[in-house]
């Protein structure tokens, strides 16, 4: 039997950590969005925010579409682009690896590098859409990025570890992922789950000044649309260090054979700080990419 690829988005395994989660701990289970076509979570929301201005009869193949992403977005909006009949044009800081570019190049898009001193690329990208009649699918406000996680990826992580669910450890990137998530599991399981905001040192979203730690895929320099909407749903932030991501990736290659990428790690070492402060019970976790995306960090 043949599928559309597309299908493939998706109904990703949850793994539960064994070696590295300590005695006296709660339960940690890290649900593997790497798995994913284009090797993170941002394939959902790519297809969720695009087949969502297409019933809105915002676009229709053969026109542009523009997005402010430099990682794991940019990726996943240029392969279902291509495979739906777009021309995508991405946004993106300087300083992104040139293979990240490549591949996104390598799906037909065309990649605009937006030079510190023309502003944030996120703006470029808007005023470049609003100047030309075009969509911009902005991912740190589409609605649609909420509504991805809360239809697929809250009601699966629910339905795998059969409904307890203790406390949900996310990155607040765009805060999709957490505000989607967070949102069902409140409706679902009530005021009792935790729900836990994962940062970088120094992110904006906690602090308004200082130099914040870069680690990619989290919110460190803008305070996204959906956290401003969404924030309510979100009890407490851990802020985890470029250090304390990076070691966490290294145990979870070494000693659980999971192949996370930097922000898996920030979701790691909070979750296990949760885990250890509840001692009991079950704590749920998102790995969102692949550490073979940053091979340059091992």
């Amino acid at each position: 039997m043949s599928y559309d690829i597309m299908r493939l988005i998706g109904n990703t395994p949850v793994i539960r950590l064994r070696r590295i989660a300590g005695e006296g701990s709660a339960e940690v289970h890290v649900k593997l969005e790497y798995l994913n076509p284009t090797g993170s979570h941002k394939d959902r929301i790519a297809y969720y925010m695009i087949r969502d201005a297409e019933e809105r009869g915002l676009i229709r193949p053969g026109d542009e579409v523009v997005e402010a992403s430099s990682g794991n977005t940019a990726i996943s909006v240029a392969w279902i682009g291509s495979i739906r009949g777009y021309r995508v044009k991405i946004f993106v800081e300087e300083g992104v690896l040139e293979a990240k570019l490549s591949l996104i190049r390598s799906f037909g898009a065309e990649v605009i590098k937006v030079p510190p001193a023309k502003g944030s690329y996120t703006d470029v990208a808007r005023k470049y859409a609003e100047d030309h009649g075009l969509l911009f699918l902005n991912q740190y406000d589409n609605e649609a990025n909420v509504r991805a996680h809360y239809e697929t990826t809250g009601t699966e992580l629910l339905k795998q570890l059969d409904g307890r669910i203790d406390a949900f450890v996310m990155g607040i990137g765009t805060c999709g992922t957490i505000a989607g998530v967070g949102k069902l599991l409140r409706e679902k399981l009530g005021e009792g789950v935790r729900i836990v905001g994962v940062v970088p040192r120094g992110s904006r979203i906690i602090r308004e000044c200082g130099r914040p730690d870069k680690i990619e895929g989290l919110a460190s320099d803008l305070v996204p649309g959906i956290w401003k909407r969404y924030h309510h749903i979100v009890d407490e932030i851990i802020e985890v260090s470029y250090e304390e991501a990076i070691q966490a990736v290294k145990a979870l290659i070494r000693h659980e054979g999971i192949l996370g990428g930097p922000p898996t790690g920030a979701n790691i070492h909070a979750a296990l700080k949760v885990a250890r402060e509840l001692g009991r019970g079950i704590v749920a976790t998102i790995a969102p990419d692949t550490i073979l995306k940053y091979p340059h960090i091992l």
